[in-house]
């Protein structure tokens, strides 16, 4: 089950390649169940807003507020936790923050155990430190909603009519129909068994980026496993591609799909 908030801004995937830079850089094994939450999405706004604890701050008794993750890309997400650390005056060493917003943080601490850091919650207008629990997994357990947000703070965000992504996938422009295929994906309203998206996609994957053809990967395999998409022309079509591309992440997201598809044949 995803934990990320479905109507919330998606950043770019995770990659592989940022997962290593990341280790690197803290000289540190991330924790598996946080990268697969991050393979889900790469940061953003969680459908909870809030953790239980068992100490007491300022955001409420018995309750830390936390309404989003860091994702992984270069100088961005937990790759800023140097900067952060510096800006707010966190001592606190062998930390990487994946949540906050300066007043306070939610980092992974391995002072005691380098292979499995506890989850800390750092006070910086108090100068304390707290543990909240043993490690991600968790944390995730430990999550709730305080309150619903308020539909109205979404009525300003465009939602493109079908004719529009339509005419994105059949665009000469590559940024277009990739944009295209991105949005019709994504889109549960739009029909999946259609040859203008199929073309489409296989044409991304044809003259595309990289990046580009990650983004799409990365936004079916969420699709699927979310069992929005099921029309099997398309599936087949998209493991079809990914297993023409030689990247690690592809590998990553043809597998993950390929597993998916299993246990739904199982159950």
């Amino acid at each position: 089950m995803s934990i990320w908030e479905k109507d919330s801004d998606k950043p770019g995937p995770l990659t592989h390649k940022n997962i290593e830079l990341a280790e690197k850089t803290f000289g540190v094994t991330l924790p598996k169940s946080y990268l697969k939450v991050l393979k889900k999405q790469n940061g953003g706004y969680l459908k909870t807003d809030a953790v239980h604890v068992d100490f007491v701050n300022d955001d409420g008794e018995g309750f830390i507020l936390l309404d989003s993750l860091y994702g992984i890309e270069p100088d961005e997400g937990i790759l800023e936790t140097e900067y952060l650390k510096e800006e707010w005056e966190i001592t606190k060493d062998n930390s990487i923050l994946i949540a906050g917003d300066g007043h306070s943080f939610i980092a992974l601490d391995y002072e005691r155990n380098p292979s499995s850091p506890e989850i800390i919650y750092i006070d910086t207008e108090r100068g304390d430190v707290h543990k909240i629990c043993d490690d991600f997994d968790s944390l995730m357990d430990l999550m709730f909603t305080v309150e619903d947000d308020d539909d109205e703070e979404h009525d300003d965000i465009y939602i493109p009519t079908h004719e529009e992504i339509r005419a994105w996938a059949s665009s000469t422009n590559m940024n277009e129909v990739a944009n295209g295929v991105y949005t019709w994906i994504q889109d549960f309203s739009m029909v999946k068994e259609d040859n203008l998206l199929y073309k489409a996609f296989a044409k991304v994957f044809d003259e595309g980026t990289e990046q580009q053809k990650i983004t799409i990967a990365d936004a079916m395999r969420t699709e699927i496993e979310n069992e929005t998409i099921t029309n099997q022309t398309l599936i087949d079509l998209c493991l079809t591609l990914l297993r023409k591309e030689a990247g690690l992440d592809f590998t990553i997201y043809k597998e993950m799909i390929e597993e998916h598809l299993a246990d739904k044949r199982q159950a």
